[in-house]
């Protein structure tokens, strides 16, 4: 039998806390050395929310493999118009298991003018979301008496108090989304010759073909292979070729990444945003104009907000601006 101090591989252990843990200078190195890219190493503790829709499909447009070709800050179109929307809700009760959600949607859109950005249109709505198959007439009637519409959410067919509240939730988030509609819409049909900067994708059929949206998240990556790996890693001050994806809305739209901030030192996905702008041959044409003043309008920061780097000052303005209109919603 071993004694308890002998040695062997049991007693040469390090327990976690002896053991030699590489700094992180050493990491990046390491990276480094061998042909990889540094990043932030942010602490998390959690996972991320899984993804709905990871990939989807591209066609070329613009050139057969997507390239990165530099871009220059330029002026932005006298005439422009940044529209955002913004959401808020509260659980306030269940009758029995069905959640009551109160909810607050709101919209607007900020025309620049010589003395700033200026309200161009705007649409608020307050309602109620709730499973309406599973309560009482007096029970409608009761949250109809508060003066307030009541929606409708799709129910499951077994009560879940998660899942009911999640169901409740997207409601809001369609109605949100439609009123963001209606007033791109008003705004495009009142103003024809001007352009529409939108916080998120875009909708094909829209009454303008001036309208471009910005979209900042990635959760579903289009392209593939090599052409991937150029877009996700451009340079900052760089766009990627133009290229066709299917809207979510039905139809077809044309995209481009743009890198509005340098990532080295970052995570990959730092300042990079995707331009949506309707299927057309004059997008491409515009796709090196357009890039040029969407990278003029990323100062002054966007700070302290979290998403400075892939938000354009005018649309953090737009929802600072609802924010304010919300009053007790904020």
């Amino acid at each position: 039998m071993r004694a308890s101090g002998a040695s062997g591989d049991t007693a040469h252990r390090l327990s976690p806390a002896a053991r030699p843990t590489p700094s992180r200078a050493r990491v990046r190195e390491a990276l480094f050395a061998a042909g990889g890219v540094p990043g932030a190493g942010r602490l998390a503790t959690h996972p991320s929310a899984p993804i709905a829709t990871p990939f989807g499909t591209a066609e070329p447009v613009e050139h057969r493999r997507v390239r990165a070709m530099a871009v220059s800050p330029s002026s932005p179109p006298p005439n422009v118009g940044f529209l955002d929307g913004i959401q808020r809700f509260a659980l306030e009760g269940h009758f029995d298991l069905a959640p009551v959600v109160r909810a607050y949607v709101a919209a607007a859109v900020l025309r620049r003018e010589c003395d700033g950005l200026k309200t161009a249109a705007e649409e608020q709505e307050e309602f109620f979301v709730a499973p309406l198959a599973r309560l009482s007439v007096p029970r409608r009637k009761a949250l109809e008496a508060l003066g307030l519409p009541v929606h409708d959410c799709r129910g499951e067919g077994r009560a879940h108090p998660l899942v009911d509240a999640q169901r409740a939730v997207e409601e809001v988030e369609r109605r949100r989304e439609r009123l963001e509609c209606t007033v791109a819409d008003g705004f495009a049909t009142a103003n024809p010759d001007a352009w529409l900067v939108v916080d998120g994708a875009i909708r094909p059929g829209s009454p303008s073909h001036r309208v471009i949206g910005v979209v900042k998240s990635h959760e579903t990556q289009f392209l593939d292979g090599s052409d991937l790996e150029v877009a996700l890693t451009l340079p900052h001050d760089c766009r990627s070729s133009v290229f066709a994806k299917a809207s979510t809305h039905g139809g077809k739209v044309y995209t481009w990444y743009l890198r509005l901030w340098p990532w080295d030192g970052e995570d990959l996905l730092h300042g990079l945003v995707r331009i949506e702008r309707c299927a057309h041959q004059h997008t491409v044409e515009e796709a090196d104009a357009v890039s040029g003043w969407l990278l003029s309008e990323r100062s002054p920061l966007s700070a302290p907000d979290g998403r400075w780097d892939r938000l354009l000052y005018p649309i953090h303005l737009v929802e600072s601006y609802l924010r304010a209109r919300a009053g007790g919603w904020t």
